[in-house]
């Protein structure tokens, strides 16, 4: 699994290159030139259809591989933000492990809040302070 993933690092480093779509455009044209002298033959283009679905196969993985490492990578560092940030809900790290449900009490429990803070900027309150959300839904839950 190591190997795969080093491997699949570097496939996705080098095939971000610029140089890869010259590459690409490339092999095109020396298909092209090659079917001159097959005459375009079935055989020719059954070898060409071979080998586009593979290598569209492969980087299928290794472009999945190389965003589930992004997606990781970014998810810490918003766990680290959030574990360094004062007053910060610890509940908001590893969130996008939970499920559909839970998500959507959270982002209930956001909507009230974002409500609440348009009904005081209405009223001529700033909207930078960093309003306790619990004690935000449970003064809906009163006004409810």
């Amino acid at each position: 699994m190591k190997d795969f993933s080093a491997i699949a690092k570097w496939i996705s480093d080098k095939a971000a290159q610029s140089y890869m779509g010259f590459a690409a455009l490339f092999i095109v044209l020396v298909w092209g030139v090659a079917g001159l002298p097959l005459h375009f033959s079935v055989t020719w283009h059954l070898m060409i259809s071979t080998f586009a679905a593979v290598i569209s196969i492969i980087m299928l993985f290794i472009i999945q591989n190389s965003q589930n490492r992004h997606t990781i990578a970014i998810q810490l560092k918003l766990d680290e933000i959030i574990r360094a940030t004062k007053g910060a809900h610890n509940e908001m790290m590893d969130i996008e492990k939970l499920t559909d449900e839970d998500l959507g009490r959270i982002q209930k429990k956001y909507g009230l809040l974002a409500e609440k803070t348009k009904e005081d900027l209405k009223e001529g309150k700033l909207d930078t302070h960093t309003p306790d959300i619990v004690i935000v839904v449970e003064q809906e839950a009163q006004l409810l």
